[in-house]
């Protein structure tokens, strides 16, 4: 499969040769999760059995997987003294809403959070009722189906993008979320959350662990795998960070990542909202890959387990 052409097929393929971070225990749960490998499979059914494990042992329960003695070797004992960012797109964030009974859609939710953040820039109250229909949303929000460990990254990683005039676009790039683009051929609208690691800590004590390193079987896929996703080599970073594919075609950069345990979010966590006006071609994707790829296969214990590339 690593050996074909198609963007879909080649780079979970190639994800799967490269991790190097995932554990002989959790590769073995993953192989033998529901009798998988005791029969050949395809490309289909093995992106379904990826879908499948990583909803029971990733998404849904808590602990997660990510977070239990499975995957000891990739658990990271970070200082929780600093602030990480995450972006979410309003619509997946309003979708979460939506299934727990919210009736705020999309357009009303976009426009209470601009008309709040407006507020505080301004040093004003932000209206009482506004508020309290935002913050019952946002419950809502939390108490969807959602509780998969979160991809963030420090602050401080991406504190210069955040000073460009179009950097929802740019940290939509950085980040490698190639996911995130038009949407009936308009703008995506994204949310900028940050927040301190005291609080994924503080909610986590008593828990195994509250922050890992990435590896492919932490990527919680819809019909297939993401092709954004490239699994880091131990050697590329002694602290154990991932570091995202930048998907930007000028002047690319590498930004640290990694997983934290799930948390509820705040209002206070909304720092910015910004509309993301492009896509994301497939061939820009193999290309940002391409570049990822070259960075890193110095460091990388199976470059030479590859295909050759087309």
């Amino acid at each position: 499969m690593a050996g074909g052409t198609a963007l879909e097929e080649v780079a979970p393929a190639e994800n799967y040769i490269l991790d190097e971070r995932v554990p002989a225990a959790r590769e073995d749960d993953f192989l033998s999760f529901s009798g998988f490998a005791s029969s050949p499979q395809d490309r289909d059914s093995w992106f379904r059995h990826h879908s499948a494990y990583a909803k029971a042992r990733v998404d849904l329960p808590d602990p997660s997987a990510t977070f239990t003695a499975i995957n000891q070797p990739n658990w990271l004992a970070l200082s929780p003294d600093w602030d990480v960012v995450r972006i979410e797109t309003l619509h997946g964030l309003a979708g979460r809403a939506n299934s727990r009974g919210s009736d705020v859609d999309d357009s009303e939710a976009n426009e209470l959070i601009r008309e709040m953040l407006k507020t505080r820039e301004e040093g004003a109250a932000f209206d009482s009722l506004k508020q309290a229909r935002l913050e019952k949303w946002l419950q809502l929000v939390n108490r969807g189906s959602y509780r998969r460990p979160a991809f963030v990254a420090p602050f401080a990683e991406v504190e210069d993008i955040l000073e460009e005039q179009d950097w929802a676009n740019r940290l939509r790039d950085a980040f490698g979320l190639g996911h995130i683009g038009l949407r009936a051929g308009k703008p995506a609208i994204v949310v900028l959350m940050q927040y301190s690691l005291i609080r994924v800590h503080n909610t986590h004590i008593g828990k195994p662990a509250w922050a890992a390193s990435p590896t492919v079987l932490d990527d919680v896929p819809g019909q297939m795998p993401s092709p954004c996703f490239f699994p880091a080599p131990r050697k590329a970073d002694p602290d154990g960070y991932g570091f995202t594919v930048d998907l930007s075609a000028t002047d690319p950069s590498f930004r640290k990542e990694f997983l934290h345990g799930h948390i509820d979010y705040t209002l206070d966590d909304i720092r910015r909202i910004a509309e993301v006006p492009t896509d994301v071609p497939p061939s820009r994707i193999v290309e940002a890959r391409s570049v990822h790829h070259r960075l890193l296969k110095d460091d990388s214990a199976h470059h030479a387990d590859l295909p050759a590339r087309p």
